[in-house]
């Protein structure tokens, strides 16, 4: 199941705004990491060897870690409620040092292969459009997707709170709105 997340942005107007997303499914709180052995410990996490993995949150990363990149979980470690690591599919553990501390998360990529990705800007209040993001899948298997705009799109907002959303529809035609935020358009003082 896909939940969706909140992230706010800003939008200068007259100028190019550029994010890059990766979508993730079955996500779960990582309870503890052993950065002495690089384990992770996620109760009854029903991951299996080869499986690409994600790690989000964390007010302190363990250097090593880089969130957002995609892993691979190995088979050495691997049990019920404890595994490792790889940059590469069948590799070598991670390495970390130094310490972590706050909430980390580890979820699987969504394969967006097939999807379609939609995302608009409308008025809060009104509901009135005021501009579409140009999507880009950039890596299909992994959940990686681009959202832009340009400078000939922005150039025409005017300054305030908008809404938007991202939708992801399958296939199949199962649509789900993965993402939502506020859109706060700033004005620029070079504009034309």
């Amino acid at each position: 199941m896909l939940y969706p997340a909140e992230y706010d942005i800003t939008i200068l107007q007259n100028a190019t705004w550029k994010g890059t997303f990766r979508a993730t499914q079955n996500r779960q709180v990582v309870s503890s990491i052993d950065v002495a052995t690089a384990t992770f410990t996620v109760d009854c996490h029903g991951l299996t060897a080869g499986t690409k993995v994600v790690f989000t949150g964390g007010t302190t990363v363990p250097c090593g870690l880089v969130l957002n990149q995609i892993y691979y979980v190995i088979s050495t470690g691997l049990a019920t409620s404890t595994f490792k690591v790889s940059t590469t599919s069948g590799g070598s553990a991670i390495a970390l040092t130094g310490s972590s501390s706050g909430t980390f998360y580890v979820a699987t990529p969504l394969d967006l292969t097939g999807y379609t990705v939609d995302s608009d800007i409308k008025g809060l209040s009104d509901g009135a459009s005021i501009g579409t993001f140009t999507p880009t899948v950039t890596a299909a298997t992994d959940g990686a997707f681009q959202l832009a705009l340009t400078p000939a799109t922005t150039v025409g907002f005017t300054t305030g709170r908008y809404g938007y959303d991202v939708s992801l529809t399958s296939s199949g035609g199962e649509r789900y709105y993965w993402l939502t935020g506020v859109a706060t358009v700033q004005k620029t003082y070079s504009r034309t």
